[in-house]
């Protein structure tokens, strides 16, 4: 044999014993890699039935620990595959206050290749957290207080129901500021606070179209009509008529996009007559004694107002109310009680309500405001959506709201009413009552100034509430809807954000129990880690 079969015959078996060799650690890799992939599958497959879990905790009713801990764990041995080889066990499950919630698993899978390297398992720990949020939220509580809501102690019961939420939504935020609350009750208005009587987005000097019609076309100073009379502002506004379904900013230059205050004039009669049943009309709010008619139309003639000929034209009971002398010099006022709704007596019957909150992040104080709602008076659903977005908006009034679309942030309405939308029918020469969107003779209710069918009345309010619904979700604002047993149900469905929003309540016992259902619905789980 020659040298080189001698080298050829060694170098054959030295190249198997170092291949032998090299094989052992890639073998070891390749285990391990095994190994590693079978350790991925398995963690994935715990750490989705924990996420699983705690998500089935959070969108249940409060539980103890104990059953926090028995739902999550069933979930994991429900859907982690058993062909794994391996132990593990749910360690804890924490709920803190805040909403969030906790869970570590512990354990160990067996390997299978990688044994031969000495490695015969492989532990796994898995950390799990969900918060029960619903992110950053601005929500406007927008609640019937109309007479009606005095009766079986609805308003008693709105109150509990509007509380109980505020209380589900403060426990869902970790961080409180997350969370703002504003508050608008409304009747046939809305009362924004008398301390604003100063504000610019008011029309003080009685420049716009629907300010002036109520005074014969007169330029009037309100809140100084009301000093006037001795009386103060109560804080309640009108409608704006060319802008009721907008946000649109109210701008000085402009009148008709300012708010005008809320003046219910003296009706015709002496005063107390009217809807008390001494007078031959049912004026609901005469608590002034008015001259003969022939003395306020020669006071008009001696002020040269312009075109006077066409004012001299209108009816009788325009040119009573529209009169200005019998304001001045503080008169005595009657100030009786109105029988048909309770309003009093005066320039501000109608505006008996509580105020509006603006957006706040104490819960304490939307909780107190809400405290201060009372029932009194007729039902236009339509200014109060239109506060709700006013509360909620980025511009004006307020202007409290974060900007429209900005990350993390949803803006909610909750409307709540137990009724259709009316204003009185009577017999008295106005053909309706003062209200948030003037008289019917003003032609701001979607009816002719004529219109005496009380249905069509309210299907003209409840087609404005449904086109402010739907600019307000054209923004992207989320609607729930409540109705107490009676009202439109297709005109609340066809503003809520969809049906399922919807809310149908047919006893005041289930009220809270449906702002319950709203709170839940409000509060959305987002995986934390």
């Amino acid at each position: 044999m020659s040298i080189f079969q001698r080298f050829n015959r060694d170098d054959d078996g030295n190249v198997a014993v170092v291949f032998a060799l090299a094989l052992i650690p890639l073998f070891g890799a390749v285990g391990a890699l095994v190994d590693y992939t079978r350790v991925s599958d398995v963690r994935a497959e715990l750490a989705s039935a924990t996420d699983a879990g705690l998500l089935a905790v959070g969108s249940q009713p409060p539980m103890s620990d104990k059953e926090a801990y028995s739902t999550v764990n069933s979930w994991i041995e429900t859907h982690v595959q058993p062909e794994y080889d391996g132990t593990w066990t749910l360690d804890s499950v924490v709920q803190e206050k805040g909403g969030r919630i906790t869970a570590t698993v512990s354990g160990e899978v067996q390997t299978t290749i990688a044994k031969v390297l000495g490695v015969q398992t492989i532990p796994i720990s898995i950390t799990s957290e969900v918060v029960s949020s619903m992110g950053k939220v601005e929500v406007a509580l927008v609640l019937d207080n109309t007479g009606s809501m005095a009766s079986n102690n609805k308003i008693g019961k709105l109150k509990d129901a509007a509380n109980a939420l505020v209380d589900t939504l403060a426990d869902a935020v970790v961080d409180p500021s997350d969370l703002k609350i504003g508050l608008v009750p409304f009747s046939q208005t809305v009362n924004v606070g008398p301390e604003y009587k100063n504000a610019d987005w008011l029309d003080i000097k009685g420049e716009s179209d629907s300010a002036k019609s109520l005074f014969l076309g007169q330029e009037v100073n309100r809140i100084k009509l009301f000093e006037d009379l001795g009386e103060t502002w109560g804080g309640c506004v009108e409608t704006r008529a060319d802008y009721e379904a907008t946000d649109t900013l109210p701008v000085k230059g402009k009148p008709n996009t300012l708010y005008v205050p809320f003046f219910a004039p003296d009706e015709p009669g002496f005063k107390g007559e009217g809807d008390n049943g001494k007078g031959d009309l049912d004026y609901n709010n005469s608590y002034l004694d008015d001259k003969p008619i022939e003395d306020v139309k020669a006071s008009l003639e001696a002020l040269n107002l312009p075109k006077i000929d066409d004012i001299l034209k209108l009816p009788d009971f325009r040119l009573l109310q529209g009169e200005l002398t019998k304001y001045v010099g503080k008169p005595t006022l009657y100030t009786g009680t109105a029988d048909t709704f309770s309003y009093d007596y005066g320039p501000n019957s109608g505006c008996e309500m509580a105020p509006i909150l603006r957006l706040t992040k104490n819960p304490d104080e939307a909780k107190t405001a809400i405290g201060k709602m009372i029932a009194n008076g007729n039902t236009d659903i339509p200014i109060g959506a239109t506060w709700g977005w006013n509360v909620l908006s980025d511009s004006g009034p307020f202007g409290d709201g974060v900007a429209y679309g900005t990350q993390d942030w949803t803006k909610i309405m909750v409307l709540m009413t137990d009724g259709n939308n009316e204003n009185h029918v009577g017999n008295e020469e106005n053909k309706s009552y003062y209200a948030g969107p003037g008289y019917v003779w003003q032609e701001r209710q979607g009816v002719p100034a004529s219109n005496t069918n009380k249905s069509e009345r309210t299907k003209a309010r409840d087609k404005k509430l449904v086109e402010i619904c739907t600019a307000m979700k054209a923004k992207g604002i989320i609607i729930y809807t409540v109705r107490l047993q009676s009202g439109s149900s297709e005109m609340l469905k066809n503003c809520a954000t969809s049906p399922d929003y919807f809310h149908d309540v047919d006893s005041v016992s289930k009220l809270v129990a449906a702002f319950e259902d709203i709170g839940s619905s409000i509060e959305k789980l987002r995986l934390a880690r």
